[in-house]
């Protein structure tokens, strides 16, 4: 039985530059130049901190005093993107950082309407919703829960003031700490 390989960095790179490759309007025309495909196959990915949660790419303007463009920006990774579960989202993120990187900084309309053109875009959306609960609730130490609905917040730091209400039915929010299972001894 031949075992899924998990791609590297420069591999997802290949992956999601062949595939823009491909990308064309209704008249047949590609979205994408090979001079521009060529310049994204230069820029510098690696991988964002072991602790973050809710980002699964960030796409850094390494001079802030130009208008970030393929010459001046570098992108980051969640390393989570890289489990097999994760792979064709990990692929739509690097492809939306690479929307960045063209010089879209901002998700206005025209972002949107380039970012539009991946593949089962509303799919991902699903999938990067469930890798952010998956590493929220990892990360979790508090939970905040509703004294009227029992609805629950989890949260990874303490910092509550005691006035905070739920904001559907008016309870109020409690911290509760989150017993996680011990490693079991040797």
């Amino acid at each position: 039985m031949e075992q899924y390989r998990v791609p590297d960095l420069n591999q997802l790179r290949e992956i999601v530059i062949s595939k823009m490759s491909l990308f064309s309007d209704n008249s047949g025309n590609r979205i994408f130049s090979d001079i521009e495909l060529s310049n994204l196959s230069t820029i510098e990915i690696s991988y964002l901190s072991k602790n973050s949660v809710s980002r699964h790419g960030l796409t850094t303007n390494l001079d802030k005093s130009k208008k970030i463009s393929i010459k001046n920006c570098r992108v980051r990774l969640n390393r989570n993107l890289f489990q097999e579960q994760y792979l064709d989202y990990a692929e739509f993120v690097l492809f939306h950082e690479y929307i960045h990187c063209l010089g879209n900084f901002t998700h206005n309309r025209e972002f949107r309407i380039i970012e539009n053109l991946w593949p089962n875009k509303k799919e991902m959306n699903i999938i990067g919703k469930k890798l952010t609960r998956e590493l929220q609730d990892s990360k979790s130490k508090w939970a905040w829960t509703c004294s009227k609905c029992g609805f629950i917040v989890r949260k990874s730091t303490r910092k509550f003031r005691s006035n905070y209400f739920h904001k559907e039915c008016r309870g109020k929010l409690e911290n509760i700490p989150i017993m996680l299972p011990t490693k079991p001894e040797h």
